[in-house]
């Protein structure tokens, strides 16, 4: 290797005038910090501006999934509800129907064992559902198995047949 380098340095440097060799040394050392510039600083404070961003995404992220272990933690401890049979189930279902404007809707409700009642509404206003459901979801911890809407012509007015189950076993 040593030989090969010698050899080099024989054939392109010892054969230029004393001037030419002085100048290609300065040129080389006015070139080093032009080098050392785009290929050494350059690149590396294009990099340190996208980590910064790419920290901040990440800090935001892990705050976030820091506040869903708390949550999942204060879930986790938070007392279950009690389930409810199908015969309490619904006498709770009629009187939060009856709190909400909804029994006279009603044109079925009929036990489904063990912990779950069958309820139709014949026409009742979409939104007014949706929110009865809601608070049952909310108050009652009921939630709905299975469900049909089917849409009547009179606009925001549907059908409703659903399957409500006691949510105190999930």
């Amino acid at each position: 290797m040593k030989g090969v380098l010698q050899s080099v340095r024989k054939r392109y440097w010892d054969n230029r005038a004393p001037e030419e060799q002085r100048l290609l040394r300065w040129m080389g050392w006015l070139m080093l910090p032009l080098l050392g510039y785009f290929v050494l600083w350059m690149p590396a404070h294009q990099a340190v501006s996208k980590l910064q961003a790419k920290t901040q995404l990440m800090a935001l992220q892990a705050e976030r999934l820091h506040a869903q272990a708390d949550e999942v933690e204060m879930l986790r401890h938070r007392p279950r509800p009690a389930a409810l049979d199908a015969v309490a189930l619904k006498a709770a279902l009629e009187e939060s129907a009856t709190r909400h404007g909804l029994r006279d809707a009603v044109t079925a409700m009929d036990l489904q064992q063990p912990n779950a009642v069958r309820i139709a509404f014949g026409a009742v206003a979409f939104e007014q559902w949706l929110r009865w459901l809601r608070a049952l979801q909310q108050e009652q911890h009921v939630r709905a198995d299975s469900l049909s809407i089917s849409i009547l012509p009179q606009p925001g007015m549907v059908k409703v047949s659903a399957t409500l189950i006691n949510g105190g076993d999930q």
